[in-house]
């Protein structure tokens, strides 16, 4: 029985040094000389920062985050799912822009609980920016709070001109046509 519980203690503290370890914790006053738990002597190379993680959005977040006055920037918030060949396109195309536009926001929403996936999705294309996805309510009830004219069909995308308006659009953009609903001028400078 004593054999056990020690067996379950050694266990449970290797979990806990290789958790610290792979989650870059360092003693306090260790920050100097550790690097995502590394030594910074044996030449490890520093981490990239972590991605944001995704915020669960309920139906009252939903129309906080749709709310054209919440955005005194051109915003994108564009939903997407995993599945939607067609969201990536976006996707891709709005990362590109935010990295050329730095008073564009980009906010991100996807339409399905949060998975490890859809880090690594919005990762693989440089995707700045918030993360959501649906929480726990009913995905009809919150689709209804993002847009009550939307009807499911994907890439959706919501621009914000930064100025109190507004314009949902389904499908896939071209950036010309982007830069037009948010009131951006040609690429490469603002015609606000």
């Amino acid at each position: 029985m004593k054999t056990n519980r020690l067996k379950k203690n050694a266990a449970t503290a290797l979990a806990a040094v290789l958790a610290a370890v792979l989650l870059g914790w360092a003693p306090p006053g260790a920050a100097a000389t550790m690097t995502a738990g590394v030594p910074a002597a044996a030449g490890a190379a520093a981490m990239p920062p972590a991605a944001p993680a995704f915020v669960s959005l309920d139906a009252a977040g939903a129309r906080r985050l749709v709310a054209p006055a919440a955005h005194r920037a051109p915003t994108i918030l564009a939903l997407w799912s995993a599945e939607c060949v067609h969201c990536k396109k976006n996707l891709a195309l709005f990362a590109a822009m935010a990295q050329a536009e730095p008073g564009l926001r980009l906010i991100t929403l996807a339409v399905e609980p949060a998975e490890p996936q859809l880090g690594a999705i919005l990762d693989r294309f440089g995707v700045p920016g918030e993360r959501f996805a649906y929480g726990d309510e009913a995905p009809e009830r919150l689709a209804f709070a993002i847009d009550p004219d939307w009807r499911g069909e994907l890439p959706r995308t919501l621009l914000f001109d930064g100025r109190g308006g507004a314009t949902a659009v389904s499908g896939v953009l071209g950036e010309a046509r982007v830069r037009e609903l948010l009131g951006l001028g040609a690429a490469g400078g603002a015609a606000r």
